[in-house]
């Protein structure tokens, strides 16, 4: 597999990200970072992966085909075991988790087996830092001894490599953002893929992904002054994803176990019914007795953990100021939820529509898929617009 060309216009300084020795025989995945649209269009290469978000509840998995604007070729997505993904984004059943890519793809119509993939949970760190200033080159021949303060775990268990976001005024630092993800972690989802009869091109992580497709639907974002964030709140079935986006970058995530999984075990707690009838419940009948007050129960605590998280994120942000809040994701949708973040945080909510510049869809789409799609695909939907000319 081919790595990501260093003058490749696209992504941000991000653009060496764990890549692996063919020879050392390490997994060669890339994991990719959004960055400014200019040159995007001229960069679009003709082979298409296929973006592919692994919850722990399903796997969704996006095609795009790109023109004078992107259409929608191919969009499906299959369920998971319960067990198979752990709320920590740990793989507990790769088995299983082949066999559903194995059969997403033979039920599908994607026209390409070279996939990007998005990566989340306790194997994937990320930690906006302050170090002396100096230069990327010099950073990068130090970084390993600059991180190991910082890293959870030992620098020699991961794929280490940083974005120099800017200098802090009237100081002699500078702020970096480290990111790391455990070496064997990307060698199992290089099987997997194999197993599945894929080709695992991009390892990405799944907030970046988000920031991406952020970008790619909202450009107009980038017009907001320097110091203005907006927060992106994806709500999935393991944990809400929290990213802030300050115009071309991500510079802070954050991870919340306080997802749609927290809902489904109140109702069946409530109810004294198995997880997936609570599950079934949640979806189909969210105010019938018994569910209602499980499902106002987590709103408030899903509020409560994300005021929290930013809280913190603003503890060390100094002055920066939100825009406001874009949630997406199958938990984003619980009766309520934007009604709440609004009224406990004080910022506008938007649901992040991932489809706003798509301009058609393929033959065999249909209005409920598109619709479905446009919340529940973002991060498929970010790593769709990737393609091999990025490697």
């Amino acid at each position: 597999m081919l790595l990501l060309s260093t003058e490749h216009p696209f992504f941000h300084p991000l653009h060496k990200l764990f890549s692996h020795c063919v020879e050392k025989g390490v997994c060669p995945s890339r994991i990719l970072f959004h960055g400014s649209l200019v040159g995007f269009w001229d960069q679009w290469k003709k082979r298409r992966l296929v973006g592919i978000d692994v919850g722990m509840s399903g796997i969704k998995a996006v095609e795009l085909q790109m023109g004078k604007r992107p259409r929608l070729i191919s969009y499906n997505r299959v369920n998971l075991p319960w067990e198979a993904i752990g709320s920590d984004g740990a793989i507990s059943d790769p088995q299983a988790v082949s066999e559903a890519l194995r059969s997403l793809f033979e039920s599908s119509t994607f026209s390409s087996r070279k996939v990007a993939v998005g990566a989340s949970g306790a194997s994937v760190f990320t930690k906006r830092v302050r170090m002396p200033r100096m230069k990327e080159v010099e950073l990068r021949e130090q970084i390993s001894f600059e991180a190991e303060q910082y890293l959870p775990f030992s620098a020699d268990e991961v794929n280490l490599d940083f974005a120099i976001l800017g200098p802090v005024p009237q100081t002699n630092q500078m702020e970096v953002l480290l990111v790391a993800i455990k070496k064997d972690f990307a060698r199992n989802w290089e099987t997997i893929a194999k197993q599945a009869g894929l080709e695992l091109a991009v390892l990405d992580i799944q907030p970046f992904a988000l920031g991406n497709v952020f970008e790619f639907n909202y450009a107009e974002n980038k017009e907001l002054p320097v110091g203005v964030v907006t927060l992106l709140l994806d709500f999935g079935a393991g944990a809400i994803k929290l990213s802030a986006v300050e115009k071309d970058k991500t510079t802070f995530t954050r991870e919340i176990l306080a997802g749609g999984m927290v809902c489904s075990q109140l109702i069946a707690e409530a109810m004294e019914i198995p997880l997936d009838e609570a599950e079934y419940h949640k979806i189909h009948h969210p105010s019938a007795d018994g569910v209602k007050a499980a499902v106002a129960a987590y709103v408030q605590h899903a509020t409560d953990q994300v005021a929290r998280a930013i809280e913190v994120y603003l503890s060390g942000e100094g002055d920066v100021v939100i825009d406001g809040l874009y949630i997406c994701g199958g938990a984003s949708q619980t009766p309520g939820l934007k009604d709440s973040l609004e009224k406990q945080l004080g910022y506008s909510v938007h649901t992040l529509n991932a489809v706003r510049n798509i301009a058609g869809s393929g033959a065999k789409m249909n209005p409920e898929a598109i619709e479905e799609l446009s919340y529940l695909g973002a991060v498929a939907m970010g790593l769709s617009l990737r393609s091999e000319g990025d490697s």
